[in-house]
């Protein structure tokens, strides 16, 4: 082989040499944001997020058939959420086939299912659909939900106390009674987790009465909403011609969202 050859296939193996290492260094640096989690927002701990608006006990989303479906809607019936992006391959996609497991097991006995996606900008209700078909999923007996993602988030941590960002979820499945409350919430990778909540979607369904506990919460959040609705204000009373003063914030700051374990695939 003359000089010339030699001298080209050098340059040739520098160059290759030099794409190799510039394309490792590239990728290195490319976050795979489809592949896992996002890392969850730390700062979210306290809400409700503005302290303008009440606390959320119920919520309202689109699901993957356009139609608009509220928690109100299942009065009277269990129900099952948990929250996680179609674009996650890998904790994601287990926990929803956990789900549809469990699903199969107690759909037809009138248990609901609630998966609320934590990345609404990619999953709309077309993504969701094609989502829950891989699935099987049954349209009456499991929603795939969207929405707003602040308010997806206060959903998350006002009324399931769970922390979420957007691509980010929890490794919980969490329980609801056919009077709302929240009855329990369980790791849906851990068997012994599972069977417990099984046994506890047995015992909901037989309930008849909401328990005295929750109907003790639901007479006090009452009463003290009818007092301060109802108690007259020393201050408006004395200055009637005045403009209103504003509403004195309340004392008790309501439970901040506990510390759940945010997965990463």
């Amino acid at each position: 082989m003359n000089r010339a050859a030699l001298g080209w296939l050098a340059l040739l193996l520098v160059f290759m040499g030099s794409t190799v290492i510039y394309l490792g260094w590239k990728m290195s640096r490319t976050p795979d944001t489809g592949a896992s989690a996002l890392e969850v927002d730390t700062s979210y701990r306290n809400v409700p997020m503005s302290s303008n608006e009440p606390m959320l006990t119920q919520f309202e989303l689109t699901e993957r058939s356009g139609k608009k479906v509220s928690s109100t809607d299942l009065d009277g019936r269990v129900y099952v959420t948990n929250f996680f992006f179609s674009s996650c391959p890998g904790t994601c996609l287990l926990q929803n086939q956990k789900v549809q497991e469990i699903q199969r097991e107690f759909g037809k006995q009138g248990v609901q299912f609630v998966s609320i996606t934590c990345d609404p900008e990619i999953d709309t209700p077309a993504r969701l659909r094609e989502y829950a078909h891989k699935l099987s999923a049954d349209e009456k007996e499991w929603w795939f939900a969207t929405g707003d993602l602040t308010y997806i988030r206060r959903i998350a941590g006002e009324i399931y106390k769970a922390p979420l960002d957007k691509q980010t979820h929890v490794d919980m499945y969490f329980v609801t009674d056919k009077w709302g409350n929240v009855r329990g919430h369980f790791e849906w990778n851990q068997l012994a987790k599972i069977t417990e909540m099984k046994s506890l979607l047995a015992k909901l369904l037989t309930e008849s009465e909401e328990p005295a506990e929750f109907k003790q919460d639901d007479s006090k959040t009452s009463e003290s909403s009818e007092s301060a609705t109802n108690a007259p204000s020393a201050e408006t009373s004395a200055k009637s011609n005045e403009e209103p003063s504003v509403t004195a914030e309340v004392d008790s700051k309501p439970e901040s969202a506990s510390s759940l374990e945010v997965a990463t695939p």
